[in-house]
């Protein structure tokens, strides 16, 4: 398991922990006879006396959210070679997860009744009726969850690729930085036999034998 792994796993805990602190209820109004319709979100240690939890929704939202962990957890999954970096760019499976979710919820949103106006349940876009129209309170608290975790995932996902990138730098880069405080300049050989410079200072320590002429010698002699 990778620190892309292990975040995403820290992610979903978080989220359930979340679903079972503040899980859905339901509620039955005393003005209209049947069954018990869906209220709002209490905290499980606070909810009303009345209120009955509903198991259904809270079923489907601790399903969706391991589907969607198992799915970054798997495309996340890091190369035989290096275990550490993912095989796939985390930008790019946070991108793929959250427009599949954004297309989930557009395609399937929550629906009330009229004219009571209750929460009935998540319906088929497309398949709506004059009784029927979209329960937007839900609609924007899962858009607003969705944009909430993704901006969560992007920023922890960051901390932990730039975190691997230091760690991996400051570990190639201390033998090389060794080296170079350790290494010394090598002689330079590309130059064969003395400069001007080297002519005018005087002869060459290394030549035992008679200095060149120059070339002003050279046309009195000629």
């Amino acid at each position: 398991m990778n620190k892309f792994q292990l975040t995403v796993l820290i992610a979903a805990v978080a989220n359930l922990a979340l679903m079972l602190v503040f899980p859905p209820f339901n509620s039955q109004s005393l003005l209209r006879a049947g069954p018990a319709s869906f209220d709002a979100f209490y905290p499980a240690f606070d909810a009303p006396i009345n209120a009955t939890l509903n198991s259904g929704l809270l079923y489907l939202e601790i399903f969706f959210v391991l589907v969607n962990a198992v799915l970054a957890w798997l495309l996340l999954q890091g190369a035989p070679q290096e275990p550490s970096r993912p095989r796939v760019r985390w930008q790019s499976v946070l991108q793929w997860l959250v427009i599949a979710n954004l297309l989930l919820i557009l395609l399937f949103p929550p629906f009330e009744t009229q004219p009571d106006r209750a929460f009935e349940g998540f319906r088929f876009a497309l398949s709506g009726s004059v009784q029927r129209g979209i329960f937007l309170p839900f609609l924007f608290l899962e858009l607003f969850l969705l944009a909430l975790d993704s901006a969560v995932l992007w920023l922890a996902f960051g901390v932990v690729a730039r975190s691997d990138g230091a760690s991996d730098a400051g570990f190639s880069g201390e033998p090389g930085s060794f080296a170079e405080e350790s290494a010394e300049p090598a002689p330079d050989r590309s130059q064969i036999g003395r400069s001007d410079r080297d002519r005018r200072e005087g002869p060459d320590p290394h030549f035992g034998g008679p200095e060149r002429r120059s070339g002003i010698e050279r046309r009195k002699r000629s």
